[in-house]
């Protein structure tokens, strides 16, 4: 008899997808897989042009229209408008990521109606444990990055430098927790 290799899944050209907010596994055809993945990156590229165009008229509005307005009450806002761009700029980053995971998982749901689930998926740490499973050059892209943001001569504010720095030691620091700190056994 011959020995069977691979999971059920995959023996029978099956693909598997992850939806929804606890990750839960569903059997899906490649059609739906592929659409799956294309309508993600699709919304991650729409999220991200609409985060910064957000982020910029939030600027524009506090320090063009707002800051003129209340010259004599808004002394923070000239003294400290580093402070107030990474408020505006995390604030938009922050709230941009809750809205493409809610309507990532709503998409993802409405196209694994009625196919097989496979598993109850997993909870927020076990998710963010295995995100934290990269490969060495990764880790190494994180390494080289973190200097490029503020080293090359970009037209970035300082803002937007301080929140990129903050996105890349937050991954590190997740990366090192799970991996050094707290291994999995």
């Amino acid at each position: 008899m011959e020995q069977m290799q691979g999971t059920p899944i995959t023996r029978s050209g099956g693909y598997s997808i992850r939806v929804g907010w606890h990750a839960a596994a569903y059997n899906v055809d490649r059609a739906t897989e592929q659409r799956y993945w294309r309508m993600k990156w699709l919304l991650l590229v729409l999220a991200i042009l609409l985060g910064i165009l957000v982020a910029f008229a939030a600027e524009h509005i506090l320090f063009e229209i707002i800051s003129p307005l209340l010259a004599s009450h808004a002394e923070p806002i000239k003294n400290y408008p580093l402070l107030w761009q990474f408020i505006i700029y995390a604030f938009t980053l922050v709230c941009g990521i809750l809205v493409y995971l809610q309507i990532i998982s709503l998409v993802g749901n409405h196209m694994v109606r009625g196919a097989e689930q496979r598993d109850e998926g997993f909870s927020l740490l076990e998710q963010r444990r295995r995100a934290a499973k990269v490969r060495k050059r990764d880790i190494l892209f994180y390494a080289i990055m973190l200097p490029l943001i503020w080293l090359v001569p970009v037209s970035f504010g300082g803002a937007v430098k301080i929140l990129l720095s903050v996105l890349i030691l937050g991954r590190a620091a997740e990366i090192t927790y799970f991996r050094v700190l707290r291994p999995e056994k």
